[in-house]
């Protein structure tokens, strides 16, 4: 028998197996965007409401003054960039181009996320940082946080976590709070993390028949934007934690402004200085600012248990 193991050779193939990430932003089309925005800061006017006043038979007109006040999303600049050199190109079976292009991609699009989702109450910007305030008659800024007190339910926005995960009674508390201070009910999302519907899953209170309807039970979860109790639901897990401590967030669609100045997508093209190898690169500058306090509520849910 001929049998010469100096003679095995290793397979070949040109097959790229991207390893597991979050390929799309979630909050795209859950939030109010505008994009094109020139210049380092964006900002969102803001009215309030108004009630009618008594009037007597032929008096002169009154005039209300509507309480205005403005908010500002603070852009900033991201960009990812590959090189990928002439002289790898020849020793590969594959050309990586398109491969890269589609991780770099897939970047831009979580940063988005990040920059709305991830921010905590000590932050600038995002839905649950601190919000940038202007006065343009006083020629002043500042920052307002996610009220924790007065309201309805005399916790402000945020419903704390209690030592206990993702409870209905945390959920209806949330829709309550819109209800009453009359946020409007469509365009409502929730966004919550693994963990969070993990514990759901494990509630008798939520899998009812009712629950079971919407195929949670089968599906172990919520297909995107899925409804149930006046939500779109929505999972990620770029919510702020702090050691057990899971911020989720329900918000309505108006509530929250996302500012962009660019957002580029791929290009590729000789880089001159790197000995005219290619070079990959996408940018992204945006921000993102809550708009209206009563519209965002933080549920903190304790993922540990």
């Amino acid at each position: 028998m001929f049998f010469n193991e100096a003679w095995f050779i290793h397979a070949v193939n040109d097959t790229v197996i991207q390893l597991a990430q979050q390929k799309k932003s979630m909050v795209r089309g859950a939030i109010r965007t505008r994009e094109g925005v020139v210049g380092k800061t964006d900002p969102w006017q803001r009215i309030g409401a108004l009630d009618m006043v008594p009037i007597a038979r032929d008096s002169d007109t009154s005039y209300l003054n509507p309480p205005q006040s403005k908010r500002r999303a603070v852009l900033v600049d991201r960009a990812a960039a590959a090189l990928i050199d002439e002289l790898d190109q020849v020793r590969m079976l594959t050309n990586p181009q398109s491969e890269v292009s589609q991780i770099l991609t897939y970047a831009r699009e979580r940063e988005l996320d990040k920059l709305t989702l991830a921010k905590s109450a000590t932050d600038v910007g995002g839905i649950l940082g601190l919000a940038t305030t202007v006065d343009e008659a006083g020629e002043t800024s500042g920052t307002a946080a996610l009220p924790t007190t007065g309201g309805p339910l005399g916790i402000g926005q945020t419903i704390v976590n209690g030592g206990t995960g993702m409870t209905l009674a945390k959920i209806l508390d949330s829709k309550q709070l819109f209800d009453e201070q009359q946020v409007d009910a469509e365009d409502r999302y929730f966004f919550y993390s693994p963990r969070a519907m993990r514990k759901m899953l494990t509630d008798p209170n939520i899998t009812s028949s009712d629950y079971s309807t919407i195929k949670a039970l089968s599906t172990g979860g919520f297909p995107m934007d899925q409804q149930w109790m006046g939500y779109y639901w929505r999972q990620s897990v770029l919510m702020p934690k702090s050691g057990n401590i899971r911020s989720c967030i329900a918000f309505q669609k108006m509530g929250v402004g996302l500012s962009i100045g660019l957002i580029k997508e791929i290009e590729v093209d000789k880089a001159t200085h790197k000995w005219n190898n290619t070079q990959v690169v996408i940018k992204l500058s945006a921000g993102s600012v809550r708009a209206d306090d009563l519209a965002v509520v933080q549920i903190d849910i304790d993922e540990s248990v």
